[in-house]
């Protein structure tokens, strides 16, 4: 398809008669919904946002931005930590007001997902069924970015990564040509896909496996005091060790909890079983014998509202500012006491800051693992525990002082805990800090990122991206012509 440079005033007037959905510009209804994300430091003032109804509308956005020479920002569900969906003076693709369905074929055991839907339709659709696929951990999460990046979630344990479920895509090109990705219709995209993320084009349509799941789960909130730091970390560790697939668990340290003075760091372990109470607590005996302070059990809870539990704590707006890393061993309760001193320091000299601390995801990693690592482009098959450390907070003029903060507690944590470094597999080698978790990832090495992939990964982007239209996300280099 070729493209030409058109004023943009009569560029404009062509994209509005020729699409189904709607664009609309600074200053027009619905602009500033266009625009909102997730995290309010992540909100860009776009000079259009297209809201488009079907993979045509798609192609007329790509075909107005390449024309005006404009940058390209696909937004999902702008929950990116880096702002990835987002664009200054450019086009946003903005997938979730009319692309957003779900609908399963239970004989197939096949979900049929559109590009702006979250997660919340996903799980409502499947359980309908009784079937559920692999998703993150909050339901108002988008499908697009966590499933193109990677993808952990509460079921990871027994069916593995979002991207190792995932069966095919609908991909709209910079070309303007729309594909089908799979194994057998252009694989090589299918693949690159798979851990790729949007480098490639715009997914319109994903298709998931959907397993067999059970109405009901038991998962549970564990309080404890700090002083039970280290028993804390050995019981985790000892846990992991043996953990089974229907298992996981969430555990760190915060400083805002219901019931608490705001500001005192408490431990809290969330811990989940795919199955019965009682069996769950046998499982768990580990974490329990630390002596928690307080305890809040769902031992029925239906399954399609396990990913509404952290919504609250998660909500959208506001500013947020969060760096993962994945560590290679447990983490010392010598790091994470300095990593907390750091912290304590910051709030005392304004408490505005206090929600802030460290999270810790330690889902059972067998079946991510198994998974050989140049069967897809996600690269990080670790056997390491996915962390971040974060700070929640209102002022925007604190975003510089807040980003250089976090990042030195990020410091402190790894001179003082083994973290991973380079991408591979296993425990000879671990994956890098989880792709999602990346708040710099528009600006982040990808061949760091994707390391054996990487060079397999130009050649997919020299052949279907070649002028590097889509560059919000590691953006990949594509291969020199042979």
């Amino acid at each position: 398809m070729s493209f030409f440079a058109q004023q943009p005033s009569i560029a404009l007037a062509k994209l509005k008669e020729s699409l189904s959905g709607e664009v609309v510009c600074p200053g027009d209804e619905g602009y500033n919904n266009g625009i909102a994300r997730w995290s309010d430091n992540c909100v860009k003032q776009a000079g259009y946002v297209v809201f488009p109804k079907n993979n045509e509308d798609v192609v007329e956005a790509i075909k107005f931005a390449r024309g005006q020479n404009l940058e390209l920002a696909i937004y999902g569900g702008g929950h990116s930590y880096s702002g990835s969906s987002s664009t200054e003076g450019g086009v946003v693709i903005h997938l979730g007001k009319y692309i957003n369905y779900a609908r399963c074929d239970p004989e197939k055991r096949l979900l049929y997902v559109g590009g702006g839907a979250t997660w919340e339709i996903v799980e409502k659709v499947g359980m309908e069924h009784g079937l559920a696929t692999v998703a993150g951990n909050v339901n108002h999460t988008g499908v697009g970015g966590l499933a193109l990046g990677g993808g952990y979630g509460w079921l990871t344990g027994r069916h593995g990564m979002t991207v190792d479920n995932t069966v095919q895509y609908t991909v709209v090109l910079a070309s303007g040509e729309v594909v089908t990705a799979n194994e057998k219709e252009h694989p090589d995209l299918f693949w690159g896909c798979r851990g790729g993320g949007s480098n490639f084009g715009v997914v319109t349509e994903f298709v998931f496996k959907a397993h067999p799941q059970r109405p009901t789960v038991f998962i549970t909130t564990l309080i404890y005091t700090i002083d039970k730091l280290e028993r804390l970390l050995n019981a985790v560790e000892d846990w992991h060790e043996t953990a089974g697939p229907d298992e996981g668990l969430h555990w760190g340290c915060m400083r805002v909890l219901p019931g608490a003075q705001p500001g005192t760091p408490t431990l809290i372990a969330m811990y989940f079983y795919n199955g019965d109470a009682a069996d769950a607590r046998k499982a768990a005996k580990k974490l329990y014998d630390v002596g928690p302070i307080a305890e809040k059990a769902m031992e029925d809870l239906p399954f399609i509202k396990l990913n509404t539990l952290q919504n609250e704590s998660s909500a959208h707006g506001g500013r947020k500012y969060i760096k993962g890393l994945t560590t290679r061993s447990r983490a010392s309760a010598e790091a994470i006491q300095a990593v907390l001193q750091a912290q304590d320091e910051i709030v005392k000299s304004n408490p505005a800051l206090v929600h802030c601390g460290i999270l810790f995801d330690y889902c059972p990693k067998k079946s991510v693992v198994e998974i050989p690592l140049e069967a897809t482009a996600y690269a990080g098959r670790g056997t390491g525990a996915e962390g971040i450390i974060f700070q929640f907070y209102t002022d925007a003029a604190l975003d510089e002082s807040v980003q250089r903060q976090v990042r030195g507690w990020s410091q402190i944590l790894s001179e003082k805990t083994p973290v991973a470094f380079r991408t591979g597999k296993g425990g000879e080698s671990y994956g890098v800090g989880y792709t999602n978790f990346d708040p710099d990832a528009a600006a982040s090495d990808a061949a760091r990122v994707f390391g054996a992939n990487y060079q397999r990964l130009r050649e997919v982007k020299r052949k279907y991206d070649p002028e590097k239209v889509w560059n919000r996300w590691y953006p990949i280099e594509p291969a020199e012509s042979s």
